[in-house]
């Protein structure tokens, strides 16, 4: 009855084995891939893997772990996938088919620096281990909730029915906040919550009555709040300017927008908040500033969708365990009369999420 995850980035493959009842029996995963991939397993067994060059290949390399501790891929009783974009068809976790597959593939450039790797992954799978049920979970199925008034752009309107609109990301994080803070907190789920899912990708969530209302993030990954090494929300203005006076082709901008900016451009140090908060240098306190403010605007970009604000859960690398982040973000949200007995930090469990997607849809 156990239940493996599997979450593919461009640069690792995370794996997790879930029991029945959801108890997490173990995890680990494929990391560095591109650079120097290695295998970390249960939080003991670290290995080199040289050969591994892609998630697929990632993927082979969990599945003979996995079979050596137990585990065969053909004994599961299901395996989830996060699966970053489903468009406006999936907006809940859904048994992957070859139709169902060809419907996601067609959806690649919505999301093409993220989409690839999750289907490659999805891919591999149904190929190792066809007569085992792959699901596939969405990170853009937590926001469908969303009014029509908070997806469209003010584009032309036969755009939006082109797919142009706002989808939001980090949806299976946000569902596990929605889930995790009552059992944290001791409470019941504030009715008017803002959430603020903190890494290298980030973004917030007002969340009513446990259902996303609106998001900072919208068609791309690159909206919202100012990232590793994402812009956020940038003029429009800018990207014309650059195409028009430093010449810049679509992959150039795209290169820029989503690798060469952020904490990384504004800095020119490095993308990890660990390393520019020990940093002693004015850039790296410079970028921390711009994070912080970024986030605290956007923050309150959202309270008018939920009407005011109850509660604040952060989650995610920085979200978690940078203090100083959080505290610094909080100090200019005073206005809002959020009290300290009222935010609270919420461990990012994307892996959790699948699982119950999975148990939930079988």
């Amino acid at each position: 009855m156990n239940i493996l995850v599997l979450n593919a980035g461009s640069s690792s493959l995370k794996f997790a084995v879930f029991d029945g009842g959801l108890k997490l029996l173990m995890k680990g995963q494929v990391s560095g891939i591109g650079s120097k991939p290695r295998l970390e397993a249960d939080g003991h067994s670290s290995r080199e893997v040289p050969h591994v060059t892609s998630p697929g290949e990632g993927l082979l390399v969990a599945a003979e772990w996995l079979a050596d501790n137990g585990h065969e891929p053909g004994q599961f009783i299901g395996i989830g996938h996060r699966i970053v974009h489903g468009g406006t068809q999936y907006v809940s976790p859904v048994v992957v088919d070859d139709q169902v597959q060809r419907d996601l593939d067609a959806l690649r450039m919505l999301a093409p620096l993220h989409l690839p790797f999750g289907l490659g992954v999805l891919r591999e799978m149904r190929r190792v281990a066809p007569e085992v049920p792959n699901i596939a979970c969405f990170d853009t199925a937590f926001h469908a909730t969303q009014p029509e008034l908070a997806t469209r752009l003010p584009l032309p309107r036969n755009y939006f029915d082109k797919g142009y609109r706002r989808y939001g990301f980090h949806g299976l994080n946000y569902q596990h906040v929605v889930e995790a803070l009552p059992r944290i907190s001791g409470k019941p789920l504030p009715r008017r919550l803002l959430a603020a899912h903190l890494g290298s990708g980030a973004s917030m969530c007002a969340i009513f009555d446990g259902k996303s209302v609106a998001t900072t993030m919208g068609f791309s990954t690159a909206d919202g709040l100012v990232m590793g090494t994402r812009t956020g929300s940038i003029d429009p203005g800018v990207l014309v300017a650059l195409m028009r006076d430093e010449h810049m082709d679509p992959g150039q901008l795209e290169d820029l927008l989503y690798r060469r900016s952020g904490l990384l451009g504004l800095s020119g140090i490095s993308a990890d908040m660990r390393v520019l908060l020990a940093s002693g240098r004015t850039e790296a306190s410079e970028a921390v500033d711009h994070y912080c403010y970024s986030a605290a605007r956007h923050a309150a970009s959202l309270v008018p969708a939920l009407g005011g604000v109850d509660a604040m859960a952060f989650t995610g690398g920085v979200g978690e365990n940078a203090e100083t982040v959080r505290e610094r973000i909080m100090s200019r949200l005073e206005w809002l009369g959020i009290g300290p007995g009222n935010v609270y930090v919420v461990p990012a469990n994307e892996e959790l999420a699948i699982a119950r997607g999975v148990k939930e849809l079988l």
